[in-house]
């Protein structure tokens, strides 16, 4: 994932957190805000609908089964932006997931891990405390909020760097973590081409120095980074900075983001063309499909495209914005809009005019939004099938909605 496929306004991740305090402690001092009490009300009901509680607790053999598993390991991200639906959605959904991934961490130093801090700290803890209760895997996922070319820096020394692995290391540790995810894409859009050759090789001795000492307490490395469309390092390679070959002895698993293959214009989200060549070109980088994840895109899109006339002093002009499968079909239905299927893409696509307005002064925008629906995301999840991947990991768990679930477990009634 990127960060500009999150909400409209960037991640600003400032308050540090102190990687000595368990998440468990946390959660006992946290106080429940009225908002959250209701959500928390919410889980309770949906345990008592599905019988999960009873399940999980292990005291009644009459309890209900556990929620299925897809036919190919599913993991998930799991932004601080949607916990309002997946907090509820937690006890159903995550049985379902091999692994699924908090998202509201961030390294901003040497040693400094870091929440950010538009997370609401309730909903976290009770997101944290809901998904303890199942058998998936929690493993955090660590994004790079430093300027541009200083997490380069870090890993470039070997003092600094083994300071950077200490603490992700006292961070898992901390928090009774399963694994981690790095989530490190300033190398690839921040930090410019020339500097590649030389963040290569860093990156690949910090991988390694980090696996070997999660792997001694037990406890595993997932990357998540953007495709290579073959083994060399060339324009058309992709983003060879990250050696996907070179990490892979070392890595449990590369989550490939195979997505936001549009972003400053309107097109396709995650063409089918472009992920087929991102599945390729990361198996022969690698040599072997087996510690290969394909990122699944279930989100859109929202583009302007066009103004006409003078918009009114004062009153909002939107930019781009984002669109998922829980908010699509109300965005259709309010603009009167008529989606169209591009076979080629394997996504949906519709345009809309949006007047702004202050009574006297009106503008009319014409937008363009592009979007993968329920549908995408199972054509997808059967590429990585074929290809023989180790799994697909959904950006991102409060994205989707039932018809996402029932495309996931196609024999399941979601």
């Amino acid at each position: 994932m990127t960060l500009d496929a999150g909400p409209d306004d960037a991640p600003q991740i400032t308050d540090e957190i102190d990687i000595t305090q368990s998440i468990t402690g946390a959660v006992e001092r946290l106080s429940r805000t009225r908002q959250y009490a209701i959500l928390g009300g919410l889980i309770a009901l949906a345990l008592a609908v599905f019988g999960i509680g009873l399940l999980l607790s292990g005291d009644d053999d009459t309890a209900a089964p556990l929620p299925p598993k897809p036919e190919i390991p599913l993991d998930a991200w799991a932004p601080y932006w949607t916990l309002e639906s997946s907090l509820v959605d937690a006890p159903l959904r995550v049985p379902s997931m091999r692994e699924i991934s908090p998202f509201w961490y961030a390294a901003t130093g040497v040693d400094a891990i870091t929440v950010d801090e538009n997370a609401d700290s309730e909903a976290t803890a009770a997101f944290m405390d809901a998904i303890s209760r199942t058998d998936a895997a929690i493993v955090p996922s660590i994004v790079d909020a430093l300027p541009a070319g200083e997490m380069a820096a870090i890993i470039a020394d070997p003092t600094t760097r083994t300071a950077h692995v200490d603490a992700l290391v006292a961070f898992a540790e901390a928090g009774g973590y399963d694994g981690l995810d790095l989530d490190y894409e300033q190398f690839a859009f921040s930090d410019g081409r020339d500097t590649w050759a030389t963040t290569r090789p860093n990156w690949v001795a910090f991988v390694r120095q980090l696996s070997e000492r999660l792997d001694d307490d037990g406890r595993t490395l997932t990357v998540s980074i953007p495709p290579v469309y073959d083994a060399e390092q060339t324009a058309d390679s992709g983003f060879w900075v990250y050696d996907h070959g070179a990490i892979a002895p070392y890595v449990d698993r590369i989550r490939v983001m195979a997505y936001d293959f549009s972003v400053g214009e309107p097109g396709p989200i995650a063409p089918l063309a472009f992920v087929e060549r991102s599945i390729n070109g990361v198996v022969e980088a690698t040599g072997d499909p087996e510690k290969v994840v394909l990122g699944l895109a279930a989100y859109g899109r929202n583009w302007p495209v066009s103004v006409d006339g003078e918009c009114p002093e004062g009153e909002e002009v939107p930019g781009v914005t984002t669109v998922n499968n829980r908010t699509v079909d109300e965005l259709i239905e309010r603009r009167g809009a008529t989606p169209e299927f591009d076979s080629v893409t394997g996504e949906w696509s519709f345009g809309y005019e949006l007047e702004i307005t202050d009574g006297t002064t009106t503008c009319l925008q014409t937008r363009r939004v592009h979007y993968v629906d329920a549908d995408g995301v199972r054509l997808r999840m059967d590429m990585a099938r074929e290809a023989r991947l180790d799994g697909v990991a959904l950006w991102a768990f409060g994205f989707d909605d039932p018809d996402v679930w029932s495309a996931i477990l196609p024999t399941v009634d979601s």
